[in-house]
């Protein structure tokens, strides 16, 4: 059987090829990882939604005068990376809205704020087991107050926009302060 026999500028220009495509391949990975783990570059990739429409706000205003405080354990849809809490003031369900971020600034991880309703506060609490708490446990002794605005640390809770839209339903927005369309009040 006959052996081809290349001559040795065609085996450089075949070696020459295959690094390029190679180099290319790792480059065109790279990139992708880059996008994908929210690269700072020119183009952003970001996954999950900007508003989170929590719902008819007369019935959330009477499961919030029933029960206290929602949680709502994630509303971006990036994993446990903005769980929020929802409450109202008052009779009136089209006003007085505070929706806060439920983890407190410097918040361990797996710890949450959540309502106790005997002290009429917010405290800090595990959700998950491990680094040695057990889910209910005290994180910190850290507690807000119902509005967010209070805090026994000195550190305030970060509040999001909300609006009620035409069919009554509690829009809150997720968007980075410079993106933000409603104003704190629900404007």
């Amino acid at each position: 059987m006959p052996v081809e026999r290349r001559s040795g500028g065609r085996q450089a220009t075949a070696i020459a090829v295959g690094v390029a495509a190679l180099v290319v391949a790792v480059g065109l990975a790279w990139g992708v990882i880059a996008l994908a783990s929210g690269g700072k570059g020119p183009v952003q990739v970001q996954l999950g939604d900007d508003v989170f429409d929590a719902g008819q706000a007369t019935r959330l205003a009477r499961q919030v005068a029933a029960d206290g405080p929602i949680l709502f354990s994630d509303v971006s849809g990036r994993g446990q990376v903005q769980p929020i809490v929802v409450n109202h003031f008052g009779e009136d369900p089209k006003l007085r809205w505070v929706a806060l971020s439920a983890r407190a600034p410097g918040a361990p991880e797996g710890c949450f704020l959540v309502w106790n309703a005997e002290r009429n506060l917010f405290e800090e609490r595990a959700n998950v087991d491990g680094a040695g708490r057990r889910v209910g446990e005290l994180c910190r002794d850290v507690t807000y107050s119902a509005d967010g605005s209070g805090s026994s640390d000195g550190s305030t809770l970060e509040a999001f926009p909300w609006r009620i839209d035409p069919t009554g339903n509690l829009i809150v927005d997720l968007r980075p302060e410079d993106g933000r369309t409603a104003n704190r009040d629900g404007g």
